[in-house]
């Protein structure tokens, strides 16, 4: 009888906790960098601020880099199961404006980047 009063209890807190999180969902932090000090914050979340200077959308995958070396600095990548998500494709919708893009830092092959999967997280500054 305890044990099914335990399960019972837990269940409830779970529920209670979940409910919570989507009832009073988090407010995207208002931390700023710029795409030049991206690779100082890997795996924080942050809002990343620069001018989109070259795009490229394989078909698979958009990139949208921040510097004409993209082997090496900041790069927002948009996958194709995604693209579905932007009013245009992301690669014309964002080219030549300056941007901020929120999102978990990554390294990927020795630079940050942000996968972003919606709209929502990027903001046209100009």
């Amino acid at each position: 009888m305890k044990r099914t009063q335990a399960i019972i209890l837990a269940a409830a807190l779970l529920f209670a906790c979940l409910s919570a999180v989507l009832l009073f969902p988090q407010e995207k932090p208002e931390k700023e960098i710029s795409w030049e000090e991206a690779a100082n914050y890997y795996g924080q979340t942050v809002w990343v601020r620069g001018k989109v200077v070259a795009a490229n959308n394989t078909g698979k995958v958009c990139f949208l880099n921040f510097h004409r070396n993209w082997k090496r600095y900041f790069t927002v990548v948009i996958f194709a199961s995604s693209f579905f998500h932007f009013p245009e494709p992301p690669e014309k919708l964002y080219l030549n404006k300056e941007i901020r893009v929120y999102g978990r830092l990554k390294e990927y092959q020795g630079k940050p980047e942000i996968i972003v999967e919606s709209p929502d997280q990027i903001e046209i500054i100009k």
